[in-house]
């Protein structure tokens, strides 16, 4: 004997089954469908935008972003972790708009982030050369000079979200913060 109850529970699946299968099919920020379609109308994206990311979308495995702190400003524990947030979220902004298939898979394989260290701008600069050499993403923040740092100090870079080979290509050296 089917109940109220019954017809109401099935009633109640079909529904959401609609609802999350037609949310599913929405574009999403990030989206490669979506996005290739408003930077084909704007002209945005270049061709070495585009190159990149057919290459990084074509690779499979997983992806991380790396975040390069410089060890001889002797941040603060708090202001490392402000630093490298500002470079997380300023990597994953210029990711979106230059390499929005590779922030999908790193989104969906963990969104690995991983702290490394190195003893000079210096150093963190030429990581830095050879991460744009090799067409990653990255992002290198300056201090506004409010607190522990001096204004426009380059503190952290970051690099990614790539495929982890083509990260370690660049600072598979490094040591972890």
């Amino acid at each position: 004997m089917i109940t109220n109850g019954w017809i109401v529970s099935i009633f109640t699946s079909i529904v959401s089954f609609a609802v999350g299968y037609t949310f599913a099919k929405i574009p999403r920020l990030g989206d490669k469908r979506a996005t290739s379609a408003s930077t084909k109308a704007s002209g945005q994206q270049n061709a070495s935008d585009a190159n990149t990311e057919r290459v990084y979308a074509d690779m499979g495995g997983e992806y991380k972003m790396v975040l390069v702190v410089r060890n001889d400003l002797k941040m603060g524990k708090g202001k490392i972790a402000a630093q490298c947030g500002h470079a997380a979220v300023g990597a994953f902004e210029t990711g979106l708009a230059k390499t929005p298939a590779a922030v999908k898979k790193w989104q969906h394989s963990g969104q690995a982030k991983i702290a490394l260290k190195v003893e000079s701008e210096q150093a963190m600069m030429e990581v830095y050369r050879i991460a744009k050499t090799n067409n990653l993403n990255c992002c290198v923040i300056r201090d506004a000079g409010r607190t522990q740092i001096e204004p426009n100090t380059k503190t952290v870079l970051a690099i990614g979200p790539a495929p982890i080979a083509a990260v370690d290509a660049v600072t598979g050296h490094l040591k972890l913060l």
